[in-house]
């Protein structure tokens, strides 16, 4: 019953909306930062000399640390504080009602009364004797809201106006030290609308239900593991298996995951480098070899003949161009000889 009282309040809670965020701030930081709900925090631009920067991602005993409270805790492991009051200007567009949320958590001391600040819009006193540690403990965030609404240039919080909170249609947010160590901040957030329209009953929520909530969470990080395991429970897993001749078969098998049990096979199939490395295959392979070999050869042999027919046709058609010139040659010369026989006969009769 109790988990499903969380499901139903986590479930019905109202988270940060990010398109209402204005401004924010990742004090301490050098880099934006984009938060996993989707805020885009800037850069610390803080320029007054006397205030100093802790970066605790760079000490790995603080930032192993499990900070509660807190789903973005990458915004608590950088801070600005200083040995004197320190202030932020944050811009204001236009009148309206706002939620200044000022982000604190106590890094360093684990005693309560170690170091205790007031918080201020211009002189004006919103938070007095702010004590983090006497409040959520060390390595917690401790998230302060304060609705204000902004008419007419000036600043009024609880009805009251704020003196000189106003500069430059800024608002300036001072950190007055005490004598209990240095006021510090870790974070900034401008929102446009009241406290109710922020995720401030969510973040209550969470502080007086962590433990129970990160219960929840493991066990619906368990039930998401299963829900996988289970999708994987039946996938089919090729098992090929050889045998000293590096023969192979291809089996599937269905495979539980967690067990790795193979269940039982359920096809077998033959691919082309399975039927080319059997003997039956290299035998019907060399066949082949040797079938399309003789092929070839009688194409060579057929192509050879053909050649040489041609040839042959060639030859007996120049023979005869030879002898009937040669036999007119000899046919020219007798009738030569004749016709001086001829001659020769008639020179004697005449004689």
């Amino acid at each position: 019953m109790i988990q499903i009282f969380i499901i139903l309040a986590i479930a019905f809670s109202k988270p940060l909306n990010p398109k209402k965020v204005l401004y924010a701030i990742n004090c301490g930081a050098p880099s934006n930062y984009k938060s996993p709900s989707g805020i885009q925090y800037e850069k610390d631009i803080q320029t007054d000399p006397e205030t100093v920067v802790a970066d605790y991602s760079l000490n790995s005993e603080v930032s192993s640390q499990q900070i509660k409270y807190t789903r973005e805790p990458q915004i608590y492991l950088t801070e600005r504080h200083a040995y004197k009051s320190f202030s932020y200007q944050i811009p204001l567009q236009k009148e309206g009602t706002y939620t200044l949320i000022l982000k604190f958590a106590e890094m360093y001391f684990d005693t309560k009364g170690k170091r205790v600040f007031h918080v201020k819009f211009g002189e004006q006193r919103v938070i007095d004797k702010l004590d983090i540690v006497a409040k959520v403990g060390k390595f917690a965030s401790n998230d302060e809201y304060i609705e204000f609404e902004y008419v007419a240039g000036q600043v009024f919080q609880n009805n009251t106006l704020c003196v000189e909170a106003v500069q430059e249609g800024k608002l300036l947010v001072n950190l007055e030290k005490t004598k209990f160590d240095n006021p510090y901040i870790h974070g900034i957030v401008l929102y446009a609308g009241g406290i109710s329209e922020t995720d401030y009953e969510e973040y209550q929520y969470m502080k007086d239900n962590w433990e129970k909530i990160l219960s929840e969470e493991k066990i619906k990080e368990e039930l998401e593991r299963q829900k996988k395991s289970e999708a994987k429970v039946k996938r089919k897993e090729k098992v090929k298996f050889r045998n000293d001749h590096l023969n192979e078969l291809e089996n599937e098998f269905e495979v539980d995951d967690q067990s790795q049990v193979t269940i039982a096979p359920q096809t077998q199939r033959v691919g082309l480098r399975t039927l080319i490395t059997s003997p039956l295959g290299t035998a019907g392979l060399f066949i082949s070899f040797f079938f399309g070999m003789s092929i070839f050869n009688k194409i060579i042999s057929k192509i050879s003949q053909a050649k040489i027919k041609g040839y042959e046709k060639e030859v007996p058609e120049t023979k005869p161009k030879q002898e009937k010139q040669t036999k007119e040659k000899s046919d020219t010369g007798d009738k030569k000889n004749k016709t001086k026989e001829s001659k020769e006969k008639s020179k004697d009769k005449q004689q």
